[in-house]
């Protein structure tokens, strides 16, 4: 895999949905070690735009690449962190805080070598970093689906920085998580950028995250109509 090429690259994303162009004609090259905010009001195409950044929703027409792949041919998704809204509830099996975090390990797990080579005890000490990150040591063997929903966004978060991915997409990771919690994955980020880790965060409102943010890309109504630098905004990055 080329390091140099750019984490995510979309050239003329358009999508429709129901007859209604969801997005129209975006060009969004994310470089690494960047720490992009996506910006705009609720049906402005946020989540949609980094669903089709990670190929879970398809394009109409333009292209999109991971690391010079398209999605469907992208293989090395340990490299990727995805925090998606909301916790799938699925299966009606009980599911452990502990064992939903532990799932964000299992793109690190060679199949072609026997689970007898894994290193099982770096994925317990990334379980267990992730979940005192996130403030949930002492709910690790809760069920999952019987946290509130802001509890249900941090169990998604521990479980992407259980991965140790190069790149961070999330999707509103701070809604319905208290002002505490806000802070500490400002903080987790904050590491993660000092690491040269890069960050995609959709968000409405930057809140504790400002400080971290290098570039904004700002939507409205599917099309980008701004994208700034932090130190054009009058902060500095």
């Amino acid at each position: 895999m080329n390091d140099d090429l750019a984490p995510f690259a979309m050239t003329g994303g358009l999508i429709r949905r129901d007859g209604r162009e969801i997005l129209a004609g975006v060009d969004l090259h994310v470089r690494t070690g960047e720490v992009l905010a996506i910006l705009g009001p609720n049906g402005a195409g946020k989540s949609t735009l980094v669903k089709a950044l990670l190929g879970l929703v398809p394009l109409a027409a333009g292209r999109t690449e991971i690391y010079g792949e398209t999605p469907a041919r992208f293989r090395d998704w340990k490299r990727i962190g995805y925090v998606p809204q909301r916790l799938p509830i699925g299966g009606g099996v009980p599911v452990t805080v502990r064992e939903v975090v532990a799932s964000g390990r299992i793109t690190r797990t060679s199949r072609w070598l026997p689970a007898l080579f894994h290193d099982r005890t770096a994925d317990r000490a990334a379980v267990d970093n992730a979940l005192a990150t996130v403030g949930l040591t002492d709910r690790a063997r809760e069920s999952a689906h019987l946290l509130s929903g802001g509890q249900q966004q941090r169990v998604l978060i521990a479980r992407a920085l259980a991965g140790e991915p190069d790149v961070f997409v999330m999707d509103e990771p701070t809604a319905g998580v208290d002002a505490r919690s806000q802070a500490a994955l400002a903080s987790a980020l904050h590491d993660l950028a000092g690491d040269g880790k890069t960050v995609v965060l959709v968000t409405h409102e930057l809140g504790p995250m400002e400080p971290l943010i290098t570039r904004t890309v700002q939507l409205e109504g599917g099309r980008v109509v701004g994208d700034a630098a932090a130190r054009e905004l009058g902060r500095s990055a």
